[in-house]
């Protein structure tokens, strides 16, 4: 079975009128103006979509470069804070060693005891206490 186009009201098999061929080639071509056209609207469509896409890349690229060297900034500052504390920790730590040494310096005349008797009753005291006045 042969298939028809559409509109084509013509018996299969019969000659094809020079009439009919005509007015097929007219409607073709008072079709091609407005298709071109509506082909090239279409590719302005797509170049101007580029343009807008290219554009709306462009200003993420931005945002998103400033927000990287907001948070680069940031840890920056917190890498210096820490720094900071780092050596303040470490002062400390040494403070304390000192107070530690210290203390170990007193507890050491604190065991030293020195055992008195006076009247019968024993006293302990260390020298350190008998030595302060």
């Amino acid at each position: 079975m042969a298939f028809r186009r559409w509109g084509d009201d013509r018996v299969p098999g019969e000659q094809h009128n020079a009439e009919g061929e005509d007015e097929d080639e007219a409607l073709r071509d008072s079709l091609q103006a407005p298709v071109s056209l509506s082909v090239e609207v279409a590719r302005n469509w797509s170049e101007e979509d580029t343009a807008q896409l290219l554009a709306k890349a462009t200003a993420a690229a931005g945002r998103v470069t400033a927000e990287a060297e907001a948070i680069r900034m940031e840890a920056k500052a917190t890498r210096a804070a820490a720094e900071e504390m780092k050596v303040a920790v470490e002062q400390d730590r040494l403070g304390l060693q000192a107070e530690k040494a210290s203390m170990e310096g007193s507890h050491t005349f604190q065991t030293t005891k020195i055992v008195l008797s006076v009247g019968g009753h024993r006293f302990e005291t260390s020298r350190q206490t008998l030595t302060s006045v």
